[in-house]
């Protein structure tokens, strides 16, 4: 895995996770630290499940005869 894989895995979950938090303060009173945690962990299960169904596609495309 590359560098700016790692950190696309890392980063964008987190900086999602971080603004759904933001919106949800804005929203109510207060947001606690795991609400925090699992907005990340959601942020970073559905970015873990769209590279991995986008490589099962390629994959999937790679074998099919093209015509």
């Amino acid at each position: 895995m590359r560098a700016g894989d790692l950190a696309g895995v890392i980063v964008r979950p987190t900086v999602s996770g971080t603004m759904r938090a933001r919106q949800t303060k804005k929203e109510k009173a207060h947001v606690t630290a795991t609400q925090w945690a699992a907005y990340i962990a959601v942020a970073a299960a559905t970015t873990w499940l769209a590279k991995k169904l986008d490589d099962l596609i390629e994959e999937r495309l790679a074998r099919e005869p093209a015509g």
